[in-house]
């Protein structure tokens, strides 16, 4: 039986406001889903290697500042195909840093008749293809465009959206039972990005924000916004009240506030490192924790990893399973590779989509078995990553039930 995180995708943009309103307590209203649908076992498409491709164009940076993830999400194309009798034809466009002419690629694979194209990466790219597009020949491009409008048929959105991870570990957190919870980010766009799709995921289902504070690199400064966060000078003030009151010292641990069920930290491995042992100091290392995949490179280390134990996160199913272990294995061992698993995953579930895309649209309430996560295809045609459950114990990332 398989159950996975039911990410229903709420419109999330760059300049997306994160302030106070977000610790309002949410209304309920007839729209408000009920959590029980969350756990409800999910159907799989079975996956074919049916679909006749011949010729593939692969459009990502192969030179420049993005080359190593280019390079990472094409190993994982190839990866994919190695599997396939009568593998496609591969041709590789470089879109790093030096100019492409993508209309003039384009008409050239329209006139040789590919089958596929696979990319772009970067979002420029994107809106340069897709506004001249044609129905003959099919895309599916690795990153996402904000804008929510339906586009042309023959255009799939996938890649790797930080919002699929908030979103899904929401939904585990109410169903954990932790319906209170505060937030604690990054002072920067990113941050408020992943930290909006989370409370605005989880007051869908009922939850309520109690706070939200930002955090910046002054640890100093941090440790005072983790305090104010938990209400511990709050708490500090009673004691001094009731002592003056009975005149005596107290022996007193600072009480936190019983309506704080949970906290939602968004930050890097480095950043948790610091942050989820300033909680624990703080007097809050009973509180349920969750983060994001942000945390976690992939690589076994469990001494480093020590203090992220017992911090839960979204991720990708192909870090935790046997399947390509000796190819894992080696990205361990390569430091120029370690931290890019997810886009070789990236790689290999490009090509499963455009073998299953009829099955995908057919199919919209069901899933296909992927190795960046349970996938869907929805009403725009973005591919949708549906997660595991990841939780720090003794310095090792498990998955662990939904």
């Amino acid at each position: 039986m398989l159950y996975a995180c039911n990410s229903n995708y709420i419109k999330i943009t760059s300049d997306t406001p994160l302030d106070k309103d977000i610790s309002e307590k949410p209304e309920i209203s007839e729209t408000q889903i009920n959590i029980d649908e969350l756990l409800i076992e999910k159907e799989i498409i079975q996956s074919s290697d049916n679909f006749n491709l011949k010729k593939i164009a692969i459009l990502l940076p192969m030179t420049g500042k993005y080359s190593k993830i280019g390079k990472a999400i094409f190993e994982g194309v190839e990866l994919e195909l190695n599997n396939k009798n009568n593998s496609p034809k591969l041709t590789i466009h470089d879109t790093g840093d030096k100019n492409i002419n993508l209309k003039k690629v384009y008409n050239e694979m329209l006139e040789k008749d590919y089958d596929y194209i696979i990319g772009p990466l970067r979002k420029d790219l994107i809106k340069k293809i897709l506004s001249y597009s044609s129905q003959k020949l099919p895309i599916l491009t690795l990153n996402y465009l904000n804008d929510q409008r339906k586009i042309k048929p023959s255009v799939y959105q996938f890649g790797l959206l930080p919002e699929d991870e908030s979103i899904c570990i929401a939904e585990k957190a109410i169903i954990d039972g932790n319906n209170n919870a505060s937030i604690f980010y990054p002072d920067n766009s990113w941050g408020k990005r992943i930290a909006e799709s989370f409370s605005l995921r989880y007051k869908e289902l009922g939850g309520k924000i109690i706070d939200t504070s930002i955090y910046d690199e002054d640890d100093e400064k941090n440790n005072i916004s983790i305090r104010n966060l938990l209400k511990i000078e709050d708490s500090i003030k009673r004691k001094k009240h009731l002592e003056n009151v009975l005149k005596i010292k107290l022996q007193y641990k600072p009480f936190i506030s019983n309506n704080l069920d949970m906290i939602f930290s968004v930050g890097t491995s480095k950043d948790m490192r610091v942050i989820k042992p300033q909680f624990n100091f703080n007097y809050a290392e009973d509180i349920p924790f969750y983060s994001t995949s942000h945390i976690y490179d992939g690589v076994y280390n469990k001494q480093k990893n020590q203090d992220l134990n017992n911090i839960k996160f979204c991720d990708i199913p192909w870090l935790y399973n046997d399947k390509n272990a000796e190819i894992k294995s080696i990205l361990k061992e390569n430091s120029d590779k370690k931290d890019l698993f997810r886009f070789v995953a990236i790689g290999m579930d490009a090509i499963k989509i455009i073998y299953n895309i009829n099955k995908l649209k057919d199919n919209k309430n069901k899933f296909m078995l992927g190795d960046t996560g349970y996938l869907q295809l929805d009403e725009f045609n973005k591919v949708r990553r549906h997660l595991v459950i990841v939780k720090f114990k003794n310095g090792k990332a498990k998955q662990i039930p939904f």
